[in-house]
């Protein structure tokens, strides 16, 4: 089976692929673009794709999510899986004094600390693997590239610094997306939009009530406003369970019955590994408790 994604190969994309659970069956077809993914998927069936939707850094991606909600209507999500990697520094020599630091833009800034260090000027490449491509075609001692470990070894580079990011490390959700619904493994995710019709007070609320009443967890609500309608929401819902479980197919009737649409995304199983998480580890600054609370 063709999966697209991202290329060309060596992106962090085309990493994500070893993650998935069939992806010694998959054939991989490099896009130019992520939106080339997309409608690959939408009017290609039996064809998968993989998309990033979210990273501990900036996390949802929105312009890609909105896609998904508002653009295409044939795309399920059959699969998540979380990327997480360390930013190593690779040169050609490392006794000759680097110059220049050469990286994808987010890798440069999530390395800004170490690029200040060594005082380094920067150059954008469009992935860590061309940035190590580069130093080798230009033949540049004077050049690092900033790239995970298994980009700057297969392309023969030697290690300068080894975990030289502001954080210990960068993890990228991905969705795995085709045009068919991934069938119930017993623990799995639903992602849906639900819609109102009528913006009006109290709307949350009842979605609240309504998981509340169906023994429901919900994991993550993102609003999007609608530029078509003035004051109203959609909300991108992910929550614990397959589309086919009695409590969640009750949940939707109850959701329909707020006068609500909905649209699903898709149900399918969760990532059991390392999940996405903000690099903070403390609670925002700023932040009041209750003094005195009894526990």
């Amino acid at each position: 089976m063709i999966i697209c994604f991202l290329g060309p190969e060596g992106t962090s994309d085309y990493r994500a692929l070893s993650l998935l659970r069939s992806h010694l069956n998959l054939e991989p077809l490099p896009m130019s673009s992520l939106i080339d993914v997309i409608e690959t998927v939408n009017f290609t069936p039996g064809c998968l794709g993989i998309i990033p939707i979210e990273n501990s850094t900036d996390g949802q991606m929105t312009t890609i999510l909105d896609k998904l909600i508002f653009d295409f209507e044939n795309v399920m999500i059959r699969e998540e899986v979380v990327l997480a990697e360390r930013i190593d520094a690779f040169c050609l020599d490392p006794n000759v004094q680097a110059s220049t630091v050469i990286s994808h833009p987010l890798i440069l800034d999530l390395c800004s600390q170490y690029i200040k260090a060594q005082s380094l000027t920067t150059r954008h490449s469009l992935s860590t693997a061309e940035a190590c491509r580069t130093i080798l075609e230009d033949n540049d001692p004077t050049a690092i590239a900033l790239a995970p470990q298994i980009v700057g070894e297969s392309f023969g580079l030697e290690l300068v610094s080894n975990g030289v990011m502001d954080v210990s490390d960068i993890r990228t959700r991905y969705f795995v997306i085709g045009r068919e619904i991934s069938e119930k493994t017993g623990s799995d995710r639903t992602s849906i939009v639900v819609t109102p019709t009528l913006d009006r007070v109290g709307f949350l609320a009842d979605v609240a009530t309504v998981f509340a009443k169906n023994g429901v967890n919900m994991n993550h609500i993102l609003s999007r406003p609608l530029s078509a309608k003035i004051g109203t929401y959609c909300f991108h819902i992910v929550l614990e369970g397959h589309m086919g479980d009695p409590g969640v197919v009750a949940l939707m009737d109850d959701l329909l019955e707020l006068d609500a649409s909905i649209k699903l995304l898709g149900s399918y199983p969760r990532w059991s590994g390392v999940d996405v998480a903000t690099p903070a580890s403390n609670l925002p600054k700023g932040s009041i408790e209750r003094v005195g609370a009894k526990i």
